[in-house]
């Protein structure tokens, strides 16, 4: 399933890509996503927590940077993602690009998601992953942008607020559903 986003950063493209190349200060900024391990500087170890109310999915994956392009300021990003108890798996390939816009930089973001499993029953719905997907780089989007404000204010990342430590996906399906809905009686 291919799914497009875009979100845009409050700083020039190098610096912009400067700062989501530096993969332990972004990852936090992920909901539910924390980082396990670095390998080196394009293999990484990581974590995932999603909350379907009373169930909970903790996936362990491992996160390749490939086809990294400064003077294009792109990259690809491999991912394969394993559900704790067996239910199930993903695979992910996120491609990314940054582009100068009006003082900010705009990313755009293009993703196959791959599921197996129960996973794979949970996100039936092409559009309810796109919705998905959307609120969550959304999120993503909200927290970089509040980490680049702290920064630029002096404020250390202890200081700055933390996202979630886990996905809400009862949440993030409610708000999906609403998106529709809302969608529709347009």
């Amino acid at each position: 399933m291919q799914i497009q986003n875009r979100f845009k950063v409050p700083m020039p493209p190098g610096d912009a890509w400067s700062f989501l190349m530096d993969i332990p200060s972004t990852v936090p900024c992920f909901p539910g996503a924390e980082l396990t391990e670095k390998i080196d500087e394009d293999h990484y170890k990581g974590r995932v927590t999603v909350k379907l109310g009373p169930l909970t999915m903790v996936f362990s994956g491992k996160l390749c940077i490939e086809h990294r392009d400064e003077a294009e300021r792109s990259a690809t990003v491999n991912a394969i993602w394993t559900e704790a108890k067996g239910r199930g798996n993903a695979v992910t390939v996120t491609r990314f690009a940054l582009r100068e816009e009006s003082g900010s930089t705009a990313v755009d973001v293009d993703t196959d998601v791959q599921l197996a499993g129960q996973v794979a029953q949970y996100g039936r719905g092409a559009g309810m992953i796109s919705d998905i997907s959307a609120q969550l780089v959304s999120k993503f989007a909200d927290n970089l942008r509040a980490t680049i404000n702290a920064r630029a204010s002096g404020k250390s990342d202890a200081q700055a607020e933390k996202p979630h430590s886990e996905i809400s996906g009862l949440n993030l399906i409610g708000r999906a559903l609403a998106n529709r809905f809302k969608g529709q009686s347009s």
